[in-house]
């Protein structure tokens, strides 16, 4: 059985990032050699980099819809939405009954952020808030 040293791996990888050399070829290029020790680094990069290239874009991805929806929150049309519900629900929190100051969203429009409903939101009061999240 051939072992591959988990730490040489991680630094043959950290090489190719650095680099920032196309993961496709150096896999191609080691399994070219013949070499089954090259076949199975090969692999293994190959694993470890598409693994890798993944979570880096939904990381991208998260963040950029964490910042969208921060910027909507300062909007002119959240502060309205918000506005109808602290009315609707007389400045009351839906919880305990105390004076809301803020609203919380029982549910997110997926992929529309500021397209939820107003049934979606209710008036809330920031310690319930708080134990909400």
């Amino acid at each position: 059985m051939l072992l591959i040293c988990p730490n040489c791996v991680t630094n043959i990888i950290k090489k190719f990032i650095k680099n920032r050399v196309r993961w496709e070829s150096i896999f191609v290029g080691l399994i070219m050699e013949g070499n089954p020790i090259f076949v199975y680094v090969g692999m293994a990069i190959f694993i470890l980099m598409t693994v890798y290239w993944n979570i880096r874009i939904r990381e991208k991805k998260r963040i950029a819809r964490r910042d969208y929806y921060r910027e909507y929150l300062k909007s002119d049309a959240w502060k309205r939405k918000r506005y109808v519900v602290l009315k609707r629900d007389n400045h009351k929190c839906q919880i305990c009954g105390d004076k809301a100051t803020q609203v919380h969203h029982l549910r997110y429009a997926k992929h529309q952020i500021g397209k939820e409903p107003i049934d979606w939101l209710i008036s809330i009061c920031k310690p319930c808030h708080e134990k909400q999240h």
